[in-house]
């Protein structure tokens, strides 16, 4: 049982899916630990911090599920290849090799071409993967919108409140500026969280305009009109981003 509350099997030495010495066992174990912690763990949460709203704790745990996406392939990535070189090579040669093969192509740049082309072998089958995939993602920003609204709005009357008790001398600057710590971390994590957006809508876009040559013109459509979504819900999260970076750059408070 690991710190997760998840049970791990245990093998004779030299058993299991497949034979490894002493020196496979440490690679690979290397490789699946972080998979293991970040899938087994990560989801319950270390939302430990207090928030001053729900809104601002429920913004805190969305951003990092969505954020928490790319590093989850990366390691992912490595676990799947691992076991997949294991089974292929029945030895644990071949499992080492899978860790770096599927690491190499979680984490290095270009990586999301790369699966397309690995997992799919027609250009509609990448692209209908692709629309899957944008659809996903205006998902949670559909449900991140609303949620950064509320966020603004909480902190747009706090620093009214703030600057109130600022005129009236029952607090100075410095003091107010210390009371708004949320509003700071809800600030970078909406920053954190449009930089993984932007970041896989380029992906997304140079994945499409590889694919969409053959492709049926209705199926290059939707993916185009699903992206042009994303956009959309990009820049309307970017707008609540640039309201709470001027809350925060008030004259009194910040």
């Amino acid at each position: 049982m690991n710190g997760c509350g998840v049970r791990v099997p245990k093998f004779p030495k030299g058993t299991g899916l497949f034979p490894l010495p002493p020196a496979g066992r440490r690679l690979v174990a290397a490789a699946l630990i972080p998979a293991l912690l970040v899938s087994g763990c990560a989801g319950t949460g270390g939302y430990r911090q207090t928030y001053g709203s729900s809104s601002q704790a429920r913004l805190a745990q969305l951003s990092e599920a969505y954020n928490r996406t790319l590093a989850e392939g990366c390691v992912a990535g490595a676990a799947v290849g691992g076991l997949a070189g294991g089974l292929i090579g029945r030895d644990w040669k071949g499992a080492v090799a899978g860790l770096l093969a599927g690491a190499a192509l979680g984490c290095a740049a270009g990586s999301y071409m790369g699966n397309l082309q690995n997992n799919y072998a027609r250009e509609e089958d990448r692209l209908n993967a692709v629309i899957i995939d944008i659809r996903r993602d205006n998902q949670s920003l559909a449900e991140l919108i609303p949620v950064a609204q509320r966020v603004v709005e909480d902190n747009k009357a706090r620093v009214a409140e703030l600057n109130q008790a600022i005129a009236a001398g029952r607090i100075s600057r410095a003091q107010a500026a210390g009371q708004l710590a949320d509003l700071d971390a809800s600030r970078s994590q909406l920053q954190a969280t449009l930089g993984s957006a932007k970041k896989r809508l380029a992906e997304q876009h140079a994945a499409i305009a590889m694919n969409a040559h053959n492709a049926d013109p209705q199926l290059a459509n939707i993916a185009q009109e699903e992206l042009a979504r994303k956009e959309q819900q990009i820049q309307a999260l970017e707008s609540e981003l640039n309201t709470l970076t001027q809350l925060r750059s008030v004259d009194r408070v910040g």
